[in-house]
């Protein structure tokens, strides 16, 4: 058993029986009566718990009401049976070390461990990342200190540029670093695992990225001396949809039928989404989703996973290149390319 659930133990017995002796916690613990009398210094010196030894009774009680762990028994060996589920099975944590997931374990009872192989999360895919990248990323914004990066945008151009990271972002099962970009002198948003290499930007104008050179003008290294406050960095978050892209290009419409409506009711895509309760023409009950959009193409691909329970409204280009990759699926029916 863990020195957590004696500690709970130890607490509860108090405040529910008045007090608590080592044999007791011994017995029901099979632990010696040192490690007992430890665990109680613990609480007293670690916690600030008011625990006093009463000779009368022969058995620890509090000298006054201390209810700091009330609450957070069992909730709180849950909550790490729970963390235990997914940090082992998924990359959420991108920097994970195995002292940590070994002593969630150790803190934790078996009883309550064991929780971890009954959860299941239904996550999307997540992409995998180079830990030295996510090292450096998080030491840059510890330190609050400027990175070179090899970076490969969407179109297939690499280029070498400096940056400050101010936000790492998992969106979607994908890892976004938000970042002050040195060329634009702008918040920009790069997808991690496009980045090939880092290296700390020291004094030097002049350095190597992992073997490729790039030239840093004073200009550059300027920028970063007014980095954009906490609230120009969360309005720049809040005010975009999906991955961050910056201001809306239009206004869709998407209209949601039978289960994917009900679904939807329950769901927020956007912090400025309506929504509505209308008819379809066919009479059949529905639900309208209006909200700013910053990418078509990924609200085209949500629109599509709801097969015919979602029809693009409006406006007309976006619906019309929802009707074209509907045509186009179409085709692969007609002509398989198997």
């Amino acid at each position: 058993m863990s020195q957590t659930e004696r500690i709970f133990y130890i607490d509860l017995s108090i405040r529910e029986g008045g007090g608590v002796s080592v044999a007791d916690v011994a017995s029901r613990f099979e632990v010696c009566a040192r490690q007992v009398k430890r665990d109680i210094e613990y609480m007293r010196d670690r916690l600030g718990a008011p625990i006093v030894w009463k000779a009368s009774r022969r058995r620890y009680e509090y000298a006054e009401a201390w209810d700091c762990l009330q609450a957070a028994d069992e909730k709180t060996l849950l909550t790490l049976a729970f963390l235990t589920a997914i940090l082992e099975k998924y990359a959420y944590v991108p920097v994970l070390s195995k002292e940590f997931t070994d002593l969630i374990r150790e803190r934790t009872p078996v009883r309550y461990i064991s929780i971890a192989d009954k959860v299941l999360y239904e996550l999307p895919d997540l992409e995998r990342i180079e830990n030295a990248v996510v090292l450096a990323l998080c030491r840059a914004l510890l330190e609050n200190e400027p990175l070179d990066i090899d970076y490969t945008d969407a179109n297939g151009t690499r280029s070498l540029r400096t940056i400050l990271p101010l936000r790492l972002v998992n969106y979607s099962g994908k890892w976004y670093c938000v970042a002050q970009d040195s060329k634009s002198r702008e918040l920009r948003t790069f997808l991690v695992s496009r980045i090939a290499a880092v290296a700390v930007r020291k004094e030097n104008p002049r350095r190597n990225v992992h073997g490729g050179g790039t030239e840093a003008s004073t200009t550059e290294s300027d920028c970063f001396a007014h980095a954009p406050s906490d609230t120009d960095i969360d309005r720049f978050l809040s005010s975009s949809y999906g991955i961050f892209k910056g201001e809306p290009i239009g206004l869709a419409t998407l209209r949601f039928y039978g289960g994917a409506a009900r679904a939807v009711r329950e769901q927020r895509w956007h912090p400025e989404q309506t929504l509505a309760d209308t008819v379809a023409t066919n009479g059949i009950p529905a639900l309208d989703l209006t909200l700013p959009v910053h990418d078509w193409t990924e609200l085209l691909g949500r629109a599509l996973r709801c097969g015919a329970n979602c029809e693009v409204i409006g406006p007309p280009e976006f619906r019309a290149r929802w009707a074209e990759e509907i045509g186009k699926m179409r085709m692969l029916t007609d002509n398989p390319r198997i």
